[in-house]
């Protein structure tokens, strides 16, 4: 069959977490066409050349230096955001009158369907949890109404919300049996390693946030002990080592998959595919919310609540006192296979 496979480019955890169900479709002899943009296209042609790409532009959004600015600045580019949205839809269905594709998958692109052709929406976060009452009502008002352009809603956890929470459960507005909770998505596995990394702090993220995250775990990473390591997620630059902390400015898919897996606590943004990332790997952890994302913040908050990993925020950060609190909590089991998963989507999609 030949299938159109949509990833957001809003990072490259959306790019990471597709990447199982594209092999696996790819190795059943599956056609695929990935649709994504950015940092998350260039991630998924280093690791799947041999599928066909294109390069479409999703959400045209830019994350401010402050949080209490995000949600001011989306609401006024709102009108800017839903004309880019549409007009990359017309787009997509060109591109599919060219290919003509038997089924669509997107991970969290709204822009990628067809209402005539099965469709498929691969999304963890159907409920944004903002403080507003009113706000939230809206949300999931619009998710409802996006979502109906899908045949299935596959939601990367378990039934229970043990990783999301109520991020997509409980949903008034969305009918149960649309749902489909397929298990996490990661495209690590659980590796026998030495734990011979004391702390592994991961920077990542859009700008400015990233740059200003890194300055401030620069300035505080001589007052932790151990074995130290920190990646600052970009690209330039070689590897240094400044006093007891060996700092990579960019590692790869596998070299990111062996670091993690000898690391005995992670800092790290409390992003949703982390944290799936570490339901396969394990350990303790800590995170650190990307300032003007509600979910990053909830997700943190939900996770303390169940005992798995404390949080600071990033105006607060105090590095050794987070990295001792991770010491206490509970960290993450590890050792989930995703096969379990991938085997599940591709029942529902095939």
């Amino acid at each position: 069959m030949k299938i159109a496979f949509g990833v957001c480019s809003l990072g490259i955890g959306h790019a990471t977490r597709s990447l199982p169900v594209i092999r696996a479709l790819v190795d059943e002899g599956h056609e695929v066409a990935v649709i994504s943009h950015g940092r998350a296209l260039s991630l998924l042609k280093r690791e799947v050349p041999n599928v066909k790409f294109y390069d479409l532009p999703d959400y045209p959004i830019r994350y401010t230096q402050k949080a209490h600015q995000f949600f001011p600045y989306f609401i006024a580019n709102s009108r800017k955001i839903l004309k880019s949205m549409l007009d990359m839809h017309r787009i997509f269905l060109k591109i599919d009158g060219r290919e003509n594709f038997d089924v669509i998958i997107s991970d969290s692109r709204y822009d990628i369907f067809n209402r005539f052709k099965p469709s498929y929406l691969l999304i963890h976060q159907l409920r944004i949890m903002l403080k507003s009452s009113v706000l939230r009502g809206g949300v999931m008002l619009y998710n409802s109404y996006m979502t109906k352009f899908y045949n299935r809603i596959l939601v990367p956890d378990f039934q229970d919300g043990r990783l999301s929470g109520k991020m997509a459960r409980d949903l008034r507005f969305i009918p149960s049996e649309k749902i489909v909770y397929v298990g996490p998505l990661s495209s690590f596995t659980h590796l026998n390693l030495e734990r011979d990394i004391d702390v592994l702090i991961s920077i990542s993220g859009p700008e400015p946030q990233r740059s200003i995250l890194e300055k401030i775990v620069l300035e505080q990473i001589e007052d932790l002990k151990g074995n130290v390591v920190v990646t600052l997620g970009r690209p330039e630059g070689n590897k240094k080592v400044k006093s007891t902390a060996e700092i990579h400015y960019y590692l790869s898919a596998n070299e990111r998959e062996k670091i993690m897996n000898r690391s005995k606590v992670l800092i790290s943004r409390s992003g949703y595919s982390t944290i799936m990332d570490l339901y396969v790997i394990g350990g303790h952890a800590g995170f650190i919310p990307t300032p003007g994302q509600p979910e990053q913040r909830y997700l943190a908050r939900y996770l303390d609540s169940r005992g798995t990993a404390p949080w600071m925020t990033q105006d607060d950060l105090d590095l050794v006192t987070l990295v001792e609190r991770s010491r206490e909590y509970k960290g993450f089991e590890g050792g989930y296979d995703v096969k379990r998963s991938v085997e599940k989507i591709m029942e529902v999609i095939l």
